[in-house]
């Protein structure tokens, strides 16, 4: 590998742009595959200063590392497309995959890459896209973790969770647990507040006696009508991770079934809401 890899990002949502821009910063060539990507993707690409090379052959023929910003639903079908595509190819890229996947998941992966002889980095992002690279916070784990660190840690913030291949993964996802954890029991919370009509009283008393707690919330709450069917996903694959290792799901679980209400409820469809009093205010379509 070179002393200033290409970096192939795949792809570049609101994650990956955020990603790809610091990179670019940093001097770095920036590639991708635009070839059937939506037309917001392929914005992004324009408006990000991102190589488009077209196809994902093109993409793993050229590059050094490959990072995986897809989604954690696509992301091992991504792994499987791109280890079809290297097949083809002699070129050895590094590959690192940055969704929030179950162990299960990622462990699948890398058996996809050790496979072909493709280095993989399994990880992880904690934080929102506006948050890189100064508040966010990006986890790897897994034998070839250092060659991540060594590179990026200079410009973005990053945790080292560990030789286990699935530690990242396991760390992000725990740690939802306790950030989307607050989150559901509010909004389990405000639900049961609407249906005795002291929402407001109740949204007062919160915020005067947690404030700390609040303020959280503060920073959570609004994204959640445009992505909490994300959320979802991911507390169910924490549930599921919690299953196959035998431990305590209840809380888990219990999380994806309050984020499935709500969705279910329409409170939040076609909303954008500007801070958390407006979130929960959303509530009192319930009654």
């Amino acid at each position: 590998m070179s002393a200033q890899p290409v970096i192939a990002l795949l792809f570049p949502g609101d994650m990956g742009t955020q990603i790809a821009k610091e990179l670019i910063r940093n001097n770095y060539n920036v590639i991708t595959a635009g070839e059937g990507r939506s037309q917001k993707t392929l914005q992004n690409i324009k408006d990000s200063g991102i190589i488009d090379r077209g196809s994902l052959q093109s993409v793993v023929e050229q590059t050094d590392i490959i990072l995986s910003l897809s989604s954690p639903e696509a992301s091992l079908e991504l792994a499987k497309n791109t280890v079809s595509c290297l097949k083809n190819t002699n070129n050895h890229p590094i590959y690192i995959d940055l969704n929030s996947n179950t162990p299960e998941i990622a462990l699948s992966i890398e058996n996809l890459f050790s496979s072909i002889n493709i280095r993989f980095i399994n990880g992880a992002v904690m934080g929102a896209s506006k948050d890189i690279p100064d508040n966010a916070t990006l986890i790897v784990s897994g034998m070839y973790r250092n060659l991540f660190i060594d590179q990026f840690s200079e410009f973005f913030k990053v945790k080292d969770a560990g030789d286990k291949t699935e530690a990242a993964s396991a760390y992000k996802l725990l740690f939802s647990m306790v950030n989307k954890g607050m989150n559901a029991l509010f909004f389990e919370t405000m639900t049961a507040a609407a249906h005795f009509g002291i929402l407001d009283e109740l949204n007062e008393s919160l915020k005067e006696f947690l404030p700390g707690t609040y303020q959280d919330l503060v920073k959570t709450t609004p994204t959640y009508p445009q992505h909490i069917f994300r959320r979802i996903d991911e507390m169910k694959g924490l549930t599921e991770m919690l299953k196959n290792e035998n431990l305590p799901n209840m809380v888990a679980s219990g999380i994806a079934g309050t984020f499935e209400r709500v969705y279910e409820s329409g409170i939040f469809k076609d909303e954008k809401f500007e801070g958390v009093i407006d979130t929960l205010q959303s509530f009192k379509k319930l009654h």
